[in-house]
């Protein structure tokens, strides 16, 4: 495959390309509706900061993605239980999957309460740091947990294994989002 910067190949020069003119467009727009306000409100500059977090780890991601691809295989499945080729489906199978996007859940709650607490206390900077960092955690805990149960079914029927993973991908974002109206 063409390479054209460095190990970004066609595919992921585009990408980010993309997010990163999304970059720099939302940021043209706060700036330039905030140029002549005296005071901008720090919800504002929360919002910007956390937006910015999140559009440069998708700018990013390619470059993630290759470095993640230097770590042996057999210790990212070791680390996260991926489950086996044959292994049974069971009750404890569903209950951890529904744990551990209750878990998900939670942190998105707890990021909504402290994050306004944050906001408050520490101010947009560090609030909008704080609130990436559990947003993130909390994201990839949902779809590593997501991941893993659909890994179960993989070998099933591709009609049967559509059906799973529609079913569980509403299951991930309706807890997710019961997580952040709780605390709304």
């Amino acid at each position: 495959m063409k390479k054209l910067f460095g190990s970004y190949g066609i595919f992921e020069t585009l990408f980010s390309f993309i997010f990163f003119g999304l970059f720099l467009y939302l940021n043209y727009l706060y700036f330039g509706a905030n140029i002549y306000a005296e005071q901008i409100p720090d919800e504002v500059i929360f919002m910007v900061i956390f937006w910015d977090f999140i559009l440069l780890v998708i700018i990013a991601a390619p470059i993630i993605l290759k470095q993640m691809e230097k770590i042996s295989n057999d210790k990212i499945k070791d680390f996260l239980d991926l489950p086996k080729e044959n292994q049974k489906f069971t009750f404890s199978v569903i209950s951890s999957f529904l744990g551990e996007q209750a878990l998900a859940s939670f942190l998105a709650t707890v990021l909504i309460v402290t994050g306004r607490e944050a906001l408050l206390s520490y101010g947009p900077t560090l609030s909008a740091i704080y609130t990436f960092t559990l947003f993130i955690f909390a994201i990839f805990l949902a779809s590593t947990s997501l991941i893993r149960f659909i890994m179960l079914f993989e070998h099933q029927h591709k009609f049967k294994y559509a059906i799973l993973i529609i079913v569980s991908t509403a299951v991930t974002h309706a807890f997710f989002q019961v997580g952040l109206k709780l605390a709304a």
